[in-house]
């Protein structure tokens, strides 16, 4: 019984160990939160091992907006977009501008009014942000 008991915890140690590797690397890819009022967010994504972190921690924040250009045959990532986000009163939340493709916001439950700017192009869509189902809004700008 004890020889089972030394040989389950050498194997949860070896599991722990070479995970730790990974999530060092995933946590070390993403760039710093930031918070403006109530808001935490984080944007970025530029490069695969930052687009891997982003797609890794998604389901940490309830609202995730994407950023692209529809190029034919597909659409390309783009970054430096200009976002705010506005509460169901018409208060902005978050004035920020994007570093990658991608920022997640960390917002209570409500709908939200979200647009993105850039070059002089802007797109709106409104999100409903649920406590127990993450909200996604992808922006496509025509090239």
């Amino acid at each position: 019984m004890q020889r089972t008991s030394f040989v389950v915890t050498g194997l949860i140690l070896v599991s722990l160990l070479t995970a730790l590797p990974a999530l060092a690397m995933t946590v070390g890819a993403l760039p710093a939160e930031q918070t403006q009022g109530a808001v935490t967010y984080v944007s970025g994504g530029v490069g695969q091992d930052e687009a891997q972190a982003f797609a890794a921690v998604a389901r940490q924040y309830p609202l995730t907006l994407e950023f692209a250009i529809k190029h034919t045959p597909r659409a390309e990532y783009t970054a430096n977009v200009h976002v705010t986000i506005t509460d169901a009163q018409g208060q902005r939340l978050l004035d920020a501008r994007s570093d990658g493709p991608f920022l997640l916001a960390k917002l209570p439950a409500g709908q939200y009014t979200v647009m993105a700017e850039r070059h002089g192009q802007t797109l709106a869509r409104t999100v409903r942000v649920a406590p127990s189902h993450p909200a996604h809004a992808l922006f496509l700008w025509v090239a």
